[in-house]
């Protein structure tokens, strides 16, 4: 626990934290780096080795796995990598401290996503905008950019060539994205009754199917299953290597068609990609999120939202006959095209938030008075109509 004192000022926040869990952090990443070296895509099996020792050694029930910083959920899958490198800048991890609270995928309620709050946060980035009014209900000050899908701004993990022979490789492919779990989650669905019915299903109009491994389930039988029947397993990497995004980007850029069992971001992704999606099985599978205790009213406005999407993502071959309520829930949770930022849009994020803590000097406090100082400046440019928009006021 940080003293309060420390958390006023978000410099001497990051150091005091920074030197509490040095060790631990240390520890974190050295057990990341040789995962993250890995090509989660073209050797899986290593990876799955990989992960099998990290979970031995630091996961158990109730554990979870990551470093304890100010503004880690930003460097989540590289989404903060990818947004500073699209800019045109050098990367460096620092660089969480302009952007502290880029949320990390679709959260799907109207809940205020927890780590806005933080004394910290004097920005948060998200997909799309349909948590803003819960932001602004509860700071009201505070901007609140929405870039529409982070997979628009990921450079690919392999080249254009090396892409293009794999694709000549494996001919007409599809991926698949089986529901997942994370450290306090669980997942329950009939693994070889999805397996038979992705493959009796597909098998015949795909050269390729590739299977997407989430870390955490990388050592699940599921995956034995279906390399059985042919299928080839892949994985974008750990949540903390900034280069995932990449991978996925990479992964959907492979396919010709995408199906999975669970609603997630990667619908959406597949959507900025141009890949038709369809769910396969999708009432089968039963999550039971510990981590995020839904109450009874948040679990009914989850299953709406499910089969929201089950009636919107029912087939490949319809695709067109539901482009409308596919567009529509597109630009809801991820923003949609519209809400893509140009390079320099994302530059003059990163300046503003910049400037907010060179004029307030890291201090809290003064986080409210000095964006508010900025929005009254009435400059006509690019910065200013950014940071408007994410005020609301654009």
């Amino acid at each position: 626990m940080i003293p309060f004192m420390f958390e006023q000022n978000i410099y001497v926040n990051k150091i005091a934290t920074d030197v509490v869990h040095w060790t631990s952090n240390n520890m974190i990443r050295s057990a990341i780096a040789p995962l993250a070296s890995i090509d989660s895509i073209g050797n899986f099996d290593a990876f799955k080795e990989g992960v099998k020792r990290l979970k031995a050694e630091y996961l158990g029930p109730g554990k979870t796995f990551g470093s304890n910083r100010i503004a880690s959920e930003s460097l989540f899958y590289g989404h903060l990598r990818a947004l500073v490198e699209y800019s045109g800048r050098e990367y460096r991890e620092e660089q969480r401290l302009l952007l502290p609270n880029i949320e990390h995928g679709i959260g799907w309620l109207q809940r205020v996503p927890s780590n806005v709050t933080q004394p910290y946060v004097h920005c948060a980035v998200s997909q799309g905008a349909y948590r803003s009014d819960s932001i602004r209900g509860a700071r009201s000050w505070l901007p609140h950019y929405v870039v529409g899908p982070y997979i628009h701004y990921a450079s690919s993990y392999y080249s254009d060539d090396r892409i293009a022979a794999l694709k000549k490789r494996w001919g007409k492919t599809l991926l698949v994205f089986p529901a997942h779990t994370y450290e306090l989650s669980e997942m329950s669905f009939g693994k070889e009754r999805f397996v038979e019915s992705v493959m009796s299903t597909y098998e015949s109009d795909f050269d390729t199917i590739l299977v997407s491994a989430y870390w955490h389930d990388a050592d699940d039988v599921l995956f034995e299953l279906f390399q059985q029947k042919g299928a080839t397993i892949v994985s974008s990497g750990m949540r903390e290597d900034d280069r995932f995004i990449s991978r996925l980007k990479t992964l959907i850029l492979l396919s010709d068609a995408v199906v999975g069992n669970a609603i997630g971001t990667h619908i959406g992704y597949c959507m900025c990609l141009g890949k038709p999606f369809a769910f396969i099985e999708l009432a089968d599978a039963k999550i039971n999120d510990i981590g995020n205790a839904f109450k009874t009213e948040e679990e009914r406005e989850l299953a709406s939202i499910q089969r929201q999407f089950e009636e919107s993502f029912s087939s490949l071959s319809d695709k067109e006959n539901k482009k409308a309520s596919q567009v529509e829930l597109y630009e809801k949770y991820w923003g949609g095209d519209s809400a893509i930022k140009t390079p320099e849009e994302v530059s003059c994020i990163l300046d503003i938030s910049q400037e907010v803590l060179k004029r307030s000097h890291g201090f809290t406090r003064r986080f409210p008075e000095v964006i508010e100082e900025m929005a009254a400046a009435h400059v006509n440019d690019v910065a200013y109509g950014c940071l408007l928009s994410a005020l609301g006021r654009g």
